[in-house]
């Protein structure tokens, strides 16, 4: 499986992993005049094909054969983009989120409101969740496996200017019905902003992760759309990434009450 995922990492982008490390702490505190920053990813061309997998294992459950969608475009829209406002220091609190991975996996995505971000991956029908998402360093993260069968969890943190070094943080079976619970140490994610999670028994189980300080995030949906909102007024840097098509910046200036509205497009990388 590892020699497997090497190789895989080397075809991907190498420009997503290499970004600012974690950066400092965030602060909630009340946001008066707040602005809001929205907008749609594009997709320029044709996506690549979803991959085709076998399934070797508990094929009751999992079905005989599974497809993943790594580039999720409909209608030029692109789906599953993270964006992060970077540079915010204090603002509005984590508020609740919750999204399904693909079907026929029910998989899910929990973030939980508060000061901090909270991650819960409810493990269902061969399926974590959605194929991206965010976490961040030192908040809990919880793997309940709902199904009734093992899975072997395991998380790298991607590291290295070129993305090909790759550093196990998480290598452990979740047996049907239990909970794993742990975190990402601020050390583990130093000069990563990029953090992969496999099931070693189910290779079609992936999904990736940026890491985040703050809730000033947003995840594009079905038609590309995005919006962070409660933003205070700044000048800040505005990052969108996808795990195969790389990372882009936009420096944005925020004026107080304003309802900023921009684009980010992205094309399928060449080959070779």
């Amino acid at each position: 499986m590892c020699r497997a995922l090497m190789v895989a990492m080397a075809l991907v982008p190498l420009s997503i992993f290499w970004s600012d490390a974690v950066g400092s702490a965030y602060d909630v505190a009340e946001v008066t005049h707040g602005a809001s920053i929205s907008g749609r990813i594009t997709f320029q061309g044709t996506p690549p094909a979803p991959k085709v997998f076998e399934v070797e294992k508990d094929q009751d459950l999992c079905g005989s054969m599974r497809a993943m969608v790594e580039v999720d475009v409909r209608d030029g829209f692109l789906k599953g983009a993270v964006i992060v406002l970077e540079g915010v220091e204090k603002g509005k609190p984590f508020a609740a989120r919750a999204s399904r991975g693909q079907s026929p996996g029910e998989g899910e995505f929990r973030y939980a409101p508060g000061d901090e971000l909270a991650l819960e991956i409810r493990t269902k029908q061969c399926n974590f969740g959605p194929f991206t998402g965010v976490l961040a360093p030192d908040a809990p993260l919880r793997i309940l496996n709902e199904d009734p069968i093992k899975h072997t969890i395991q998380t790298f943190v991607v590291r290295g200017r070129k993305g090909n070094i790759l550093r196990t943080v998480h290598n452990r079976d979740v047996q049907p019905g239990t909970v794993f619970e742990d975190s990402f140490a601020t050390k583990r994610l130093k000069e990563s902003r990029v953090v992969s999670l496999r099931c070693n028994r189910h290779d079609f189980m992936q999904n990736w992760f940026y890491t985040v300080q703050t809730p000033y995030f947003a995840i594009s949906d079905e038609k590309g759309r995005f919006t962070i909102d409660q933003v205070p007024a700044g000048r800040y840097e505005l990052v969108a990434w996808h795990p195969l098509l790389g990372i882009q910046r936009q420096a944005v200036t925020v004026q107080a009450h304003e309802n900023l509205e921009l684009t980010f497009e992205f094309s399928k990388k060449p080959e070779g």
